[in-house]
């Protein structure tokens, strides 16, 4: 019957298919071939090095640094391919490509997974270090290992002394109380980006609390008008990534208007972009953080509960990315 030919059929098709699939492997022996092929990589050091005098046009690979956990995950094998590929990319299109690498290894999540293994951080971050670059080697990625980098090693760290170092005597580097993200399992403090539903990103069992902790904080505000003339600059750069940045400059032009409270030694300074209408205020809000609320809060207890449920659609709106909930 026709139905049964067609079923014949397709029975000996696919069984040639999967014939041609056992012959394609047969072909290519995974281990055998890349083997050979790391071993003939590992034999020139600067196979993917960049060239020192050249005329071609310069391009700079750098993806971002790895924390040396120990061992590479597919999230790792995912984002290092993308760098990977691009690098690639520009030097058969022509380009003396700069690709290195290094690690993000310095710093308290080190430090406690050291604590927590029982071995001293040094010991511990540098065999990660070497473990997580045999591994970076045999998946082949094209970096010029005679530009690593290790940000705990003296001869990284040296210069981020020494940056701090200028900032400092140019007063460009202040010490000021401030709220912050903290994570009592990492014993750090952790950026917004690193709080998950109110949870650390690392431990999703552990609640992050709000601290006021003294810390060092830089001037960047006195560079504000040359990063914003510098944006203009960044051609073929997405408006949208340009537009965050000049959100997250923040320049404003304004005035520094000084309220006195009545029966207190105590002033408020607001900044306004219209001090022509300063006549027409009404009120000053204070953020909850402000040092004066705890003040009034101290005397009131029925204020106290407002700012603290305040403080915590705060909290929940951050979370959610969306601030306009905050009632």
């Amino acid at each position: 019957m026709p139905q049964e030919e067609n079923s014949t059929v397709t029975r000996a098709e696919t069984h040639s298919a999967r014939a041609a699939d056992s012959r394609d492997d047969a072909r290519y022996d995974v281990q055998r071939v890349e083997t050979k092929w790391f071993e003939r990589w590992q034999q020139d050091p600067s196979l993917y090095a960049a060239e020192p005098n050249s005329a071609k046009p310069k391009y700079y690979v750098l993806e971002m640094l790895p924390y040396p956990s120990g061992a590479l995950h597919m999230g790792h094998v995912r984002n290092y391919s993308i760098g990977d590929a691009l690098a690639r990319y520009t030097w058969m299109n022509g380009y003396n490509v700069l690709h290195p690498m290094g690690w993000d290894s310095f710093g308290l999540p080190a430090e406690n997974a050291a604590i927590q293994n029982n071995t001293p951080p040094r010991e511990w971050t540098l065999r990660n270090i070497a473990s997580m670059k045999s591994q970076m080697k045999r998946l082949g990625f094209a970096y010029d290992w005679a530009r690593e980098v290790t940000t705990c090693l003296p001869d990284y760290y040296r210069w981020n002394q020494w940056f701090f170092l200028k900032l400092y005597e140019r007063g460009l580097a202040y010490r000021k109380k401030s709220k912050v993200n903290w994570c009592p399992k990492c014993c750090t403090v952790l950026a917004n980006e690193q709080v998950i539903d109110g949870r650390c990103w690392r431990h999703e069992d552990t609640v992050v609390e709000q601290r006021e902790l003294e810390q060092w904080f830089l001037r960047t505000t006195h560079y504000a008008e040359e990063l914003l003339r510098g944006l203009d600059r960044l051609e073929g750069w997405p408006e949208k990534v340009r537009t965050m940045q000049r959100n997250w400059i923040g320049r404003s032009e304004g005035t520094l208007v000084d309220f006195k409270l009545e029966g207190a030694p105590d002033i408020i300074t607001v900044f306004t972009t219209r001090v022509d209408t300063i006549y027409g205020a009404t009120s000053v809000q204070l953020a909850p953080e402000h040092p004066l609320v705890s003040q009034f809060t101290d005397k009131n207890d029925l204020l106290r509960g407002d700012v603290n449920r305040l403080i915590a659609e705060q909290r929940t709106a951050k979370e959610v990315g969306d601030i306009g909930e905050i009632v």
